[in-house]
């Protein structure tokens, strides 16, 4: 029931790693084999006699800002809108780049990583951030993407003057479908598993990459037909089997590939929220499209995220932000009914939150976003080893969403001991637990005098390590300290006679060799 986490960063065993991750992906109903499998790894140990029972109040008292700035969540910033180093009064952990396919693309296959994409990824990972990415063909009022190479091999082109105006390429187009192919699988072979990234956004259709042309004009709405989605979801989902993908709006392919979602107008019109609608069908708004598709549970498996609509940004933390009114929704009802993960929020980063109380408000609303661990139990128990010991770490779900890469629970001491036990991520409802049992723990004074709880992974950063929501802002630990078995207890020392030493030197038996120390 024990593991140590000697995991690298080699892709191939990542692979293996999480090839029973990418097959749960398409499961809607428990798996009760797996939950055996779990069940076996963090085995509550019920028959265990323990002597030594710490709960709740000794481990720490709940605090969310203890974790404020966890990897893999909360608000974000794009550094090519505001540049580093922007405002950091709200800790953040994520970055999102919008990429235009032609600043990687140059030919049919060939591929330009290095000048636009890389010292993108690198400058985020230097700052202990993970990196969001969408690649686009088509941002309203600006240039096409469109890579040169299929404008030079003729590619037609719808014009619309909507948002500013622009040109939607023909998404019916073969020349364009096999470019999408050959980006897509190329991608993924040099950055599926890379740790620098945190998520990718599959983009690519659509105004913005959001998968809609949407004018107002219906003639607009079918530039985009099925089949062309259906080809782009089955490139991702064959060339990524790690990196977790999200789509703009539940679609049924990509539903069943375990594509997560993001709403790139949250809070705006996610949720049916507001005196305006009295529960009236408002069936384009985000979550009742989820709910019409019958994908309610995705977060379980797929990261949920986007973008806090531009124009709430910068008020929907006063005391004058208008609630539940048209197209002014609640934050924290939209995180809670999502699930969300993280949320787009230039204003945070760039002009800030002046008001004390709605920056206090902005940073509760960044910590609700995403997982949130506590140790909630840590009960120790004699070995029938007489130099061991056994420790049962209870840790609980208090956050509205799962962590979305393999996390282990980490127990280490003083004089070299690590151990290591996977399945963290498995606990993904707020109020879940699962205890974790660590063997082999030296009965020493030297280990059980200061016993330190963890949380790792490959996908946290060394300069951002993944924290409790619990105790003193700033530790990266559960640190506590227990007695010895009481079968280790030392004996009182009984007092010998005197003997008087023999006057005669000791001369060594040369037949003997000497013990090694």
């Amino acid at each position: 029931n024990q593991s140590n986490n000697n995991n690298n960063n080699n892709k191939t065993d990542r692979n293996f790693e999480h090839h029973h991750e990418k097959k749960m992906k398409y499961c809607t109903k428990p798996v009760p084999l797996l939950i055996l499998i779990l069940g076996f790894l963090v085995s509550s140990r019920a028959n265990a006699s323990y002597y030594v029972t710490t709960n709740d109040a000794d481990l720490g008292q709940p605090n969310e800002d203890a974790a404020a700035g966890n990897p893999l969540k909360g608000f974000l910033t794009n550094p090519d809108w505001s540049s580093p180093p922007y405002l950091d009064d709200i800790p953040s952990s994520l970055e999102f780049y919008y990429i235009g396919l032609n600043q990687v693309m140059t030919g049919l296959n060939t591929f330009d990583w290095e000048t636009y994409l890389e010292p993108r990824l690198s400058d985020t990972a230097s700052r202990n951030k993970h990196t969001i990415l969408r690649f686009v063909l088509d941002t309203p009022s600006k240039a096409t993407y469109v890579p040169q190479f299929l404008i030079d091999g003729a590619l037609s082109f719808n014009s619309y003057e909507t948002y500013g105006g622009g040109q939607s390429p023909d998404y019916t187009d073969e020349n364009l479908l096999v470019a999408l192919e050959q980006f897509i699988a190329a991608f993924g072979a040099r950055y599926d598993a890379d740790p620098r990234l945190g998520f990718v956004q599959v983009g690519l259709l659509g105004f913005w990459g959001e998968w809609h042309t949407y004018t107002g004009d219906s003639a607009t709405t079918n530039w985009i037909p099925d089949s062309t989605r259906d080809r782009v979801v089955t490139a991702f989902d064959s060339a990524f089997s790690v990196t977790r993908l999200q789509v703009r709006y539940p679609y049924t392919a990509a539903s069943e590939a375990g594509f997560g979602l993001h709403d790139d107008s949250f809070a705006h019109s996610t949720v049916l929220d507001g005196a305006l609608y009295g529960g009236a069908d408002m069936s384009w708004f985000f979550w009742p499209r989820v709910q019409s598709a019958g994908v309610t549970d995705f977060w379980k498996t797929s990261v949920m995220g986007g973008e806090l609509r531009p124009e709430l940004q910068s008020s929907i933390f006063s005391e004058s932000y208008p609630t539940g009114t048209d197209y002014h929704q609640d934050f924290n009802l939209c995180v809670d009914t999502t699930h969300a993960t993280y949320s787009l929020n230039y204003h945070a980063f760039a002009t800030g939150y002046t008001d004390s109380n709605e920056l206090d408000r902005a940073k509760a609303a960044n910590n609700r976003m995403g997982y949130s661990f506590r140790v909630t139990k840590v009960e120790v128990s004699e070995s029938s080893v007489p130099t061991e010991v056994e420790v049962a770490v209870t840790v609980t779900q208090t956050g509205v969403a799962p962590f979305y890469y393999p996390l282990n629970l980490t127990l280490s001491c003083a004089g070299g001991t690590l151990k290591s036990l996977p399945g963290v991520e498995a606990i993904i409802n707020n109020g879940d637990i699962s205890t974790f049992n660590f063997i082999n723990i030296p009965s020493t004074l030297e280990c059980l005098d200061e016993i330190k709880i963890g949380l790792a992974s490959n996908y946290a950063y060394l300069g951002n390590p993944i924290k409790f929501a619990q105790g003193i802002t700033g530790d990266t630990h559960v640190t506590l300290g227990v007695p010895l078995p009481p079968q280790t207890t030392p004996s009182p020392i009984t007092p010998q006679p005197t003997q008087n030493p023999t006057s005669a030197p000791i001369t060594p038996d040369p037949t003997q060799n000497p013990t090694p120390a």
